[in-house]
């Protein structure tokens, strides 16, 4: 099914009986939903168009359905033109046809435009919106496909059938033989009624059957119109329902964020005297490298860090014998500012062979704290090399 979302569901079809100049309104309002049309308010024998528009409300569009004196009801042949054959001599541009087509056959009513005209006119200045007219009793045999009756009495014309099929129609002459009431849809139904039941259905189920008079500059547009007010209507309920599921949505987030930041509160209050310890051990941390940094201990000029970087790149071929760090620059002497070679460092060792010292001294050589490394001597004494180095760090 194509999805329509200016689709009408809702209308309401009045009846209106003719009398010369007196009209009777009867309505009914219907709803088609899931395929369905259901029966939701009806009235009858109403006189006053006020007092109508009252009752149905002028939110949903209007069919209107005439019967009563003015209307032509006929029989033709389904041919091409068959209007020319029920209207003789008539021009047809004053008239409105209400056929229902059966087969080979065509049952027509006919009724004056400037009747209906006037009624529709009547209605819009009511604020009512008109999308179709129709007359006569002919749409209601779409209901025998339900009730199946050879017979069945609408207003002052009874229709005869046969397997469900419109053959014939007749006047009713006495008042006696009229009938009441019928019982549609579990609803017992008034005989004035029952076209609004028949009109409404076959609106809101199209049917090549069924032709309603067509006016381009009147119930098409106003069928547009109320296409129109449905898509707006059903756009703008859909977007505040969007909004408001949207609303309720970041509520719920909402509700669930506060009780999230509730349930860590209450975590973090259990563990409050761990975190104040942490934070405690961490400032002491942190004064305690400020104090290591201050000293100089931290530096890498200081001379422990030179120490521990030559012991630890020397191999096992190589021994130390002795190693001066920072030497003198001259003896001792009282009342004198001791000076020392602050970036000397004097290494004397052994190595089993000289390639194995060169090797370690290209390797150290490499450290970013060094600068040169110096041979003072290199001397081979019971098979193996002794050494005096002198290194010049930053």
């Amino acid at each position: 099914m194509e999805f329509d979302l200016g689709h009408i569901k809702k209308i309401n079809v009045v009846h209106i009986v003719l009398d010369g100049d007196r009209a009777t309104y009867h309505y009914m309002s219907l709803k088609q939903a899931k395929g369905e049309i259901d029966f939701v308010a009806r009235g009858e024998r109403i006189s006053d168009l006020d007092e109508l528009i009252k009752a149905t409300s002028n939110r949903h569009p209007f069919l209107l359905h005439f019967s009563g004196k003015g209307i032509l009801n006929r029989k033709a042949v389904h041919q091409e033109n068959y209007h020319h054959s029920i209207l003789l001599n008539g021009n047809l541009d004053a008239f409105y046809f209400s056929d229902y087509i059966e087969g080979q056959q065509v049952f027509s009513s006919v009724i004056r435009k400037d009747v209906v005209d006037n009624h529709v006119q009547q209605f819009t200045e009511k604020k009512c919106q008109v999308i179709s007219v129709s007359s006569g009793p002919f749409f209601a045999a779409i209901l025998n496909s339900v009730l199946k009756k050879e017979t069945l009495k609408i207003g002052h014309i009874e229709l005869h059938f046969q397997q469900d099929n419109l053959t014939d129609f007749n006047k009713i002459k006495t008042e006696d033989n009229l009938p009441q009431s019928i019982l549609l849809g579990g609803e017992n139904l008034p005989n004035a009624l029952i076209v609004c039941a028949a009109v409404g259905a076959a609106f809101f189920n199209p049917n090549e059957q069924f032709v309603f008079p067509t006016n381009d500059t009147i119930f098409l547009e106003n069928k547009e119109e109320a296409k129109q007010k449905n898509i707006f209507v059903r756009f703008g309920m859909g977007m505040m329902l969007f909004f408001l599921l949207l609303l309720f949505a970041n509520h719920l987030y909402l509700g669930h964020l506060n009780q999230v930041v509730v349930d860590n509160s209450v975590y973090l209050m259990e563990y409050d005297e761990q975190l104040t310890l942490i934070a405690d051990l961490e400032d002491e941390k942190k004064r305690k490298e400020k104090l290591l940094q201050s000293s100089g201990l931290l530096n890498k000029n200081f001379l422990s860090f030179y120490l521990m970087e030559i012991a630890n790149s020397v191999p096992a071929e190589i021994t130390f014998d002795e190693i001066v760090v920072r030497p003198l620059k001259e003896e001792i002497k009282q009342r004198k500012k001791i000076a020392f070679e602050e970036h000397l460092v004097f290494v004397n060792g052994r190595s089993k062979t000289s390639y194995i010292l060169s090797q370690w001294i290209e390797d150290v050589e490499q450290k970013e704290w060094l600068s040169t490394v110096d041979i003072l001597s290199y001397d081979y004494e019971k098979n193996e090399g002794v050494f005096e180095l002198e290194m010049i760090v930053y």
